[in-house]
């Protein structure tokens, strides 16, 4: 017989109950479509769904409620496969509330009469994408013009659009902010693996490539500008892409609040033989910094003009930036790089350190980086003399997640200056919280952090953890 589990949690400061549901074969709720159409999903509810394929009508949501969390439970993510259905003419899931929350959800098939079917649309103000994987779709996520902060982190968007080179893997529209870190865009069809109209961009740390048979319009594109920081990349342009240019900001036209570039320790390879333009930055930018770069490869390293350009290593002939193996897309450097020590200190920019302390690790994962007497120039630091801190989410370790007002972590004992809290884009947060002990735990009091994503880094963990 089908069960219903409803789990209330008194959430704080929601002064409210929320409850959550399960979903699966064994379930009450057989499939997402039949807990959309159940209409009993409300603010802050928690939905579980288990790790099956769900495919066709089963798969279709339209999610209405704000602040939801959904999680995929098991091993593998649980696929959400259109098998040519949609919903709304839209794509999988629509999302019309605000600040939904997903995590390790697989989302693929997408389409629609239109032609621009999505994994996710997002309709509400506001999103967080976390360990999800897009593939196939006429878009990865497609997002309107509401506003709000949008994250993702950890996650995958692999040969989305629709070939017409309007659909893309991910396409943001004019929303507040948009955080994109530690993630694997690769192979967009024709259209562009990240494309953002964000007012501000956080693009770090993450793997952006055509690889042998990819054929993007372009690996990144931010067409109205704004303030935008894309720091610790790795991006290679294939032999297969119809447009030359691997990076663009203001191309048409700035219209963002403010026109800052700062593209800085990226490593950007072109095996595109027919010509490449690496950066090409819109003449109306107030600010264009170019700083501690690898341009790999033949083409023009920028078109227009950078306001600051230090620190860059440049060589048409890829063998000789010396990565330790270029044919398999591993870009980290072997210690004679001419790369290592060639960076500069960059500072910071409005609390926002232009110094990175991750690197990429495949696939969506990433490293502490640490600098080895002088920072190196690109993505990675030579740390073959440093000891590396693994990445690691393991909530075996950090209970609850999501939380509210406190976290817990379990059979570990801290003190409040052995760890740190910073948000998305790397702001620490630390001082907010307090920190106690109790039996072999530690305790910290997050009730004066204000909701969203944040990463508490110790000495032997760094885990992304998310207050509701």
């Amino acid at each position: 017989m089908k069960s219903l589990l409803l789990t209330t949690l008194l959430l704080g400061s929601l002064n409210s109950i929320a409850t959550t549901y399960q979903v699966g074969s064994t379930q009450f709720y057989t499939t997402p479509n039949e807990l959309y159409l159940a209409n009993v999903v409300q603010d802050g509810d928690t939905i579980e769904i288990d790790s099956e394929t769900y495919s066709g009508t089963a798969c279709l949501a339209k999610w209405q409620a704000n602040d939801l969390y959904i999680v995929g439970i098991g091993t593998s993510k649980p696929h959400m496969k259109a098998d040519g259905q949609n919903i709304g003419g839209k794509g999988i899931w629509i999302f019309s509330a605000d600040n939904i929350t997903v995590e390790n959800i697989e989302f693929s098939e997408a389409s629609v009469t239109d032609q621009n079917g999505a994994g996710i649309r997002l309709e509400g103000m506001g999103m967080t994408v976390i360990n999800c994987y897009f593939h196939n779709n006429e878009n990865g996520i497609l997002t309107g013009n509401s506003g709000g902060d949008i994250t993702i982190l950890n996650s995958e968007f692999d040969n989305n659009g629709y070939g017409d080179g309007y659909s893309h893997n991910l396409y943001i529209g004019h929303v507040d902010k948009l955080i994109f870190k530690f993630n694997y865009s690769h192979h967009a069809y024709i259209g562009h693996n990240l494309k953002s109209r964000a007012n501000e961009n956080y693009i770090l740390y993450n793997r952006i490539m055509d690889e042998q048979s990819g054929e993007s319009s372009r690996l990144i594109d931010l067409p109205n500008g704004g303030f935008s920081i894309v720091m610790g990349n790795l991006l290679m342009q294939g032999n297969n892409a119809p447009n030359n240019n691997m990076v663009g900001y203001g191309l048409e036209g700035i219209t963002n609040t403010l026109g800052e570039f700062y593209f800085i320790n990226n490593t950007l390879v072109n095996k595109r033989t027919a010509s490449c333009i690496f950066v090409s930055v819109a003449a109306s930018a107030t600010v264009a910094n170019v700083s501690n770069n690898i341009f790999a490869g033949t083409g023009t390293n920028i078109s227009g003009t950078a306001t600051i350009a230090n620190n860059n290593v440049s060589d048409t002939d890829i063998a000789n930036l010396y990565f330790t193996d270029e044919a398999n897309y591993d870009y980290h450097l072997a210690p004679n790089s001419p790369a290592v020590d060639a960076g500069n200190n960059v500072g910071a920019v409005n609390g926002n350190s232009l110094t990175p302390d991750f690197q990429y690790e495949h696939s969506t994962n990433s490293n502490a980086r640490t600098t080895v007497s002088v920072i190196d120039a690109g993505s990675y630091e030579d740390m073959s003399s440093a000891t590396i801190l693994e990445f690691q989410t393991d909530n075996s370790v950090v209970y609850p997640n999501p939380f509210t007002n406190s976290i817990t972590l379990k059979n570990v004992i801290l003190e409040k200056s052995e760890l740190s809290i910073v948000n998305a884009i790397g702001q620490d947060f630390t001082d907010l919280v307090s920190v106690d002990s109790s039996e072999n735990n530690t305790i910290i009091n997050t009730a004066n952090l204000v909701s969203g994503v944040y990463l508490i880094r110790t000495a032997s963990f760094t885990s992304i953890i998310y207050k509701r």
